[in-house]
């Protein structure tokens, strides 16, 4: 089966009953945490799919890609790059930790080679990965390079094609959705989120929670992936969040990325105790407590159905402890 035709993959659509009654809201959640092995599950994979085709097509044998410490997305990319046979290199922010715990452990399982950069900003992490690339091709391998989260114009083809798929799953079940929460890490998956939505013409409001970065930050992301994604769709229409039902939160960040917060964590027990449903600390956690707390301040009419999508990235949760 080639990667095109594995992209038909769903992710199932549930109702949270005992979530839904305990807000006093009805709540549906799309299960992209359960859309494949614990190596490759989550939003990454769907990215991924056109990412990697690309890489194939391209005569790469190489994938080199970037990321915290604890990326769910080099996991992935690293997962993935294995089972079509390339070879994964890591380049990761920061220093070289001495416990290895949470996906960080996932890649020594893997046996992935995992060059630290020593880098804490996005914009660092780039340029490390750059001469990362560099120092490949001088050693005669012909790498391809996938920059943080996956998230381009190409990589959110991939939330283009899940919408599609929403769309379907929430027809047979007789639901429409008033409002979309997702956490927005590196802007590929809520712009992919958004083209949907609007090529459906759906007036279904989105909120994205930003895991790091700064509203206006985030916002330049999520055009830019738009931007590119409508230009492979040869689609000219040059599509602006403030003229779209979009609106974007960088208040649940707490400390920073990879940091707990109190909401974060209230909401990771009330999923996990009502549901049985895991979140994770670093995106979605606090997606969730942005979206309890639009409940609460009765942003969220009783009357409105809310879809929580969940993005998955559960191993990141067992690099921390309680």
């Amino acid at each position: 089966m080639s990667m095109m035709q594995e992209r038909q993959m769903e992710s199932p659509l549930h109702f949270l009953p005992r979530l839904s009654a305990i807000l006093d809201r009805e709540i549906w959640m799309k299960r992209d945490d359960a859309n494949g092995d614990i190596l490759t599950v989550g939003n990454k994979k769907r990215k991924l799919q056109y990412l990697l085709t690309d890489a194939i097509r391209n005569g790469a044998d190489t994938v080199i890609t970037t990321g915290g410490l604890n990326s769910n997305h080099a996991r992935a990319t690293a997962a993935m790059a294995i089972q079509l046979g390339l070879k994964p290199i890591l380049v990761l922010g920061g220093h070289k930790p001495e416990n290895k715990s949470g996906n960080y452990l996932l890649n020594h399982y893997m046996g992935v080679d995992v060059v630290f950069s020593g880098a804490s900003t996005q914009k660092e992490m780039g340029q490390a990965l750059n001469q990362q690339a560099e120092k490949v091709k001088a050693e005669g391998l012909r790498p391809y390079v996938i920059g943080v989260g996956g998230s381009n114009g190409l990589g959110s083809l991939g939330y283009v094609d899940a919408y599609y798929e929403l769309k379907e799953q929430a027809a047979e079940k007789r639901v429409q959705f008033d409002w979309l929460f997702a956490s927005a890490g590196s802007g590929g998956t809520i712009a992919g989120l958004i083209y949907g939505c609007y090529l459906h013409k759906d007036a279904t409001r989105i909120v994205g929670v930003s895991s790091w970065l700064k509203t206006a930050d985030i916002k330049i992301q999520i055009e830019s992936c738009l931007h590119e994604a409508a230009s492979l769709k040869d689609d000219e229409r040059k599509l602006q969040l403030d003229h779209l039902p979009v609106y974007l939160h960088d208040e649940y960040i707490g400390e920073g990325y990879g940091y707990p917060t109190d909401g974060g964590m209230e909401a990771l027990h009330l999923l996990a105790s009502k549901e049985a449903i895991l979140l994770d600390h670093v995106y979605t956690a606090k997606a969730m407590a942005g979206c309890i707390d639009y409940i609460r301040k009765e942003i969220v009419k009783p009357a409105e159905k809310v879809l929580f999508w969940h993005t998955g990235g559960t191993p990141g949760l067992f690099a921390i402890s309680g």
